[in-house]
């Protein structure tokens, strides 16, 4: 048991409509939002703190995700792709340290299955039973993976 997994990084739910799904696990949990993405004219990027999604839809953004978090506990919605999928849950990031990362990293290459190296700090996989793992390094809950939109 040579090998420290913090705990889960985050979960990731698929849900019909992010602003709605947003405002629903916010009041269930009492979670704060802790930033939003989405796309404008074809860029993705952070939606600014000062702007929900009522002004950012009036904008013509369409939404990608939005991340809440409160304790240790953080999730993120995203737009599930059709109805008529089975697969909720996009998918599981785990909280790891550099040498954990490495070794799962290996691991999961051993065992079959081809790792996408996203960042230095984020890799991510499909298991044998179909769920996607990401293993996460950096501390959470991270703060943005975009540039912030101009709008």
């Amino acid at each position: 048991m040579g090998m420290p997994i913090h705990g889960v990084h985050h979960v990731v739910l698929l849900v019909s409509n992010i602003p709605h799904g947003e405002a629903f696990y916010e009041e269930l949990f009492d979670m704060e939002v802790l930033f939003r993405e989405g796309i404008l004219d074809g860029e993705v990027g952070t939606i600014p703190e000062r702007i929900d999604w009522e002004d950012a839809l009036s904008k013509d953004v369409t939404p990608t995700m939005s991340f809440l978090g409160r304790d240790e506990f953080f999730l993120s919605v995203a737009e599930v792709e059709s109805e008529a999928t089975s697969r909720r849950v996009d998918h599981i990031a785990i909280a790891v340290d550099e040498v954990t990362f490495e070794s799962v990293t290996n691991r999961a290459e051993k065992l079959g299955c081809p790792v996408e190296r996203n960042a230095p700090h984020h890799r991510t996989f499909e298991d044998k039973q179909g769920f996607e793992w990401e293993i996460n390094s950096s501390s959470p809950p991270p703060t943005q993976a975009f540039d912030t939109l101009d709008i």
